[in-house]
């Protein structure tokens, strides 16, 4: 499992030195080729299913249902999938998304390196949303989550809250301009495994977006983990042409604290991507170099019924 959690925490944002009580690093992978495309950049510009898992209050966007559903190829044997769906009411926007984290059979030592008995080890979670326009301009949303993780024969789980804004200065999805986006994300009592009880990934996030007439829209995020005293900012743009085809790229960076001095360390680097729409239909595509690790590739569906 430590190697699963290195390589989590390396594609997303590293916990520094001090970051010794915080677990489920699985939460803290994107979802959505588009969204990760753009470098992250997606808690003001979400407006799809996948919002769920960015902001909920981006689910107030949702005009007709929705689902979606993603699958990412960390490395040859740790896979990452999540599937969502949204369904507008009368008075709101209701959603539910599931997240599944799984990898190889994974090979035990004992103290003396020796090989034993191999074991498995995953992670999921349900989570459940909820928005609603409050204002014409401005949406509030808020997620419950199930969250659980397994080791061999031991497993535990806990539960957390999500909760968002998201505000067009020209109209929610106006024909253009600025938009505003905060989340706080993995409010919760941490998870005991074992006999030792650690910290969620708590997240704090603030995103503005710019829809510019020419089919262009840019992102910026920046993301703070306060259990984990890392930061991340990230940029993105997205590109569209011919109506039914997108372009994106984005770059992500993380500023986390070793000891006294902070520092300011590329991470993902670049990333980049496209999308494609066939009437209600969408697919999208990201790709993001991750170093020793080698290429991360994402692949989403979606369609609106």
């Amino acid at each position: 499992m430590n190697r699963t959690l290195r390589l989590l925490v390396l594609l997303t944002l590293p916990a520094s030195a001090h970051a010794t009580t915080e677990t489920a690093a699985f939460l803290k992978v994107g979802v959505g080729a588009r969204a990760l495309a753009m470098g992250g950049a997606y808690t003001a510009v979400a407006d799809d299913a996948n919002a769920i898992a960015w902001n909920p209050a981006a689910l107030a966007a949702v005009s007709k249902r929705e689902l979606g559903a993603t699958h990412t190829e960390l490395t040859s044997d740790t896979r990452f999938d999540f599937i969502s769906y949204a369904h507008p009411l009368k008075y709101g926007v209701l959603a539910a998304a599931g997240t599944y984290l799984s990898q190889a059979r994974i090979q035990g030592r004992d103290v003396n390196g020796a090989p034993t008995g191999g074991y498995t080890a995953a992670d999921q979670a349900a989570t459940f949303g909820f928005a609603s326009k409050v204002l014409p301009d401005l949406g509030l949303g808020a997620n419950v989550k199930y969250i659980r993780s397994s080791i061999a024969e031991a497993s535990a789980q806990t539960g957390a809250l999500d909760m968002g804004a998201q505000y067009a200065l020209s109209g929610m999805r106006g024909p253009g301009g600025p938009v505003i986006g905060a989340t706080i994300q993995n409010l919760g009592p941490g998870i005991k495994f074992l006999d030792q009880t650690s910290q969620l990934p708590l997240t704090l996030a603030l995103g503005i977006g710019y829809r510019l007439p020419a089919k262009l829209t840019l992102a910026l995020d920046y993301k703070n983990r306060p259990y984990s005293h890392d930061s991340e900012v990230g940029l993105g743009a997205e590109y569209g042409f011919l109506t039914n085809f997108a372009l994106r790229a984005g770059y992500t960076t993380v500023k986390a604290s070793a000891g006294d001095k902070a520092v300011l360390a590329a991470i993902n680097g670049f990333s980049m991507g496209f999308g494609a729409k066939f009437h209600d239909y969408g697919v999208d595509y990201s790709f993001t170099p991750a170093g020793e690790l080698g290429n991360v590739q994402t692949l989403s569906l979606g369609a609106r019924f």
